[in-house]
């Protein structure tokens, strides 16, 4: 991870709960971490390590330094992996090119927003999108004032020397820049928390045009299918609001717009941004990393802005949508007012997560009597008798039928399930770890004990 991370040792976790355990020999426990990532990590990171005393119990706790970009990827074994969710995945070898070029990112910008779309023309812009733009840099910039649109959209690259549409121009302007580069598509959609066998999506859309067209027609998508709450103003009158904060929204999906990677290790080989809908969040994910900021000052309140693609913000921080809003304020201070939003509504603390190599924010939802909101509503009916059946944010591959098994059957220990499910103990804990962490699960009795017993929080109603 570009942020490194850290590890806690003398913690355990089991069937979503987290226990103090402690460690008996801190010393030799931190000299053994360090041991092994000097000897088995090439190139090793650096470990900063510290123990705390919780109640009678020593945890120690490790921070993993990060390594330089020149340095990355670090390797076990001549293997690089990536983090995601809770498991480690070998990387793919575009993966691995990305960090080759964010290495040449570090002493040189390489600008792929300033390629040429070959074999387009200044004909397939849009006109209005043109005049808007054209209009707006005559404004801003007194050099560009005196200027013919030709010269203005040759100066500021949207059109190359030749004529030819930048990828920034033809992706910012262009009547369909998905027919030339099919990954800047974005896709959208519900995904529903249903069992196997079940549907696993509703209102997958796909979304084409120009990035002010995607703009107005994503967030029209989020407000058709997030929920309502109400609330009281100021004034004292209760209105009806989105359940999550639509500036903050907003905000989001145009930073992933216009600072996702152009590169070809993305754009040539099928990656694009998509947004999904969950029981828990609604999440945006995008293809690269950040470049030139960190997440730290990302999140923090100074001013944080680093443009991954150069000539792609100047052109949107000129284009607004059809109701008059900016795409883009370009004062780098966004991702806080994100922040503020969600507070101000009473909602958990926006996620962000830069993996390096993509980059996803996560807008939780509001809960209601501590089920996640929709959940109940988009479920699928089982095939059998029982209801419906909840998963949790991130289901794995056997938890929805264990979840069945617990909604069919009520209380059942573990010995239970392994004959209703067919799968090992091993299996099961895994499958349960994330709905006990989230509360769908209630876990009645000590860890490690028969008389141990499993029950959905609440069974939903048909």
């Amino acid at each position: 991870m570009p942020n490194g991370g850290v590890i806690l040792l003398g913690i355990d976790e089991a069937d979503g709960a987290f226990t103090v355990t402690g460690v008996r020999d801190v010393a030799s426990i931190e000299s053994g971490l360090v041991s092994m990532a000097r000897e088995a990590v090439v190139p090793s990171p650096q470990i900063v390590t510290q123990s705390l005393a919780v109640g009678d119990e020593q945890v120690v706790v490790a921070q993993v330094v990060p390594l330089r970009v020149a340095d990355r990827p670090a390797r076990v074994e001549g293997r690089a992996y990536l983090r995601q969710a809770d498991g480690d995945y070998m990387m793919q070898e575009h993966e691995l090119r990305m960090l080759e070029v964010a290495k040449l990112h570090a002493d040189e910008q390489v600008g792929y927003d300033a390629q040429p779309a070959r074999g387009r023309g200044e004909d397939e812009l849009v006109p209005e999108l043109v005049d808007q733009f054209v209009a707006s840099a005559r404004e801003r910039d007194s050099r560009l004032r005196g200027r013919t649109a030709s010269e203005i959209l040759r100066r500021t690259s949207v059109i190359t020397a030749d004529g030819e549409p930048t990828v920034a121009g033809l992706y910012a302007l262009g009547d369909f820049p998905q027919g030339h580069f099919p990954s800047l598509t974005v896709t959208a959609a519900v995904q529903l928390p249903g069992g196997e066998g079940g549907p696993r999506n509703r209102n997958l859309e796909d979304f084409t045009g120009p990035i002010p067209v995607l703009l107005e027609s994503l967030m029209q998508w989020v407000r058709r299918n997030v929920d309502t709450v109400r609330r009281y103003r100021s004034d004292g009158n209760m209105e009806a609001v989105a359940e999550l904060p639509l500036s903050a929204v907003r905000e989001l999906l145009s930073n992933a717009l216009v600072h996702r990677d152009l590169g070809p290790n993305t754009l040539g080989v099928g990656k694009g941004i998509h947004v999904r809908l969950t029981p828990r969040a609604l999440f945006i994910q995008s293809p690269g990393g950040l470049r030139g900021v960190g997440l730290a000052q990302l999140e923090s309140e100074e001013h944080a802005q680093a443009a991954v693609n150069q000539r792609l913000y100047q052109i949107t921080k000129k284009l607004t949508t059809t109701d008059g809003s900016a795409i883009i304020e370009g004062e780098g201070g966004g991702i806080r007012e994100v922040f503020r939003a969600c507070q101000e509504r009473g909602l958990p603390r926006p996620q962000l997560i830069d993996s390096g190599v993509q980059f996803k924010a996560l807008l939780w939802r509001p809960t209601r009597d501590g089920t996640p909101a929709g959940a109940v509503d988009d479920a699928p009916r089982s095939t059998q008798e029982g209801g419906l059946v909840l998963v949790s944010s991130a289901p794995t591959r056997h938890e929805p039928l264990v979840l069945r098994a617990l909604v069919e059957r009520g209380p059942c220990s573990l010995r239970d399930l392994v004959g209703a499910t067919g799968l090992n103990a091993g299996q099961l804990r895994y499958a349960l770890a994330r709905p006990l962490g989230e509360g769908l699960v209630v876990m009645n009795g000590g860890q490690g004990s028969r008389s141990t017993t499993y029950r959905v929080a609440m069974k939903p109603s048909l």
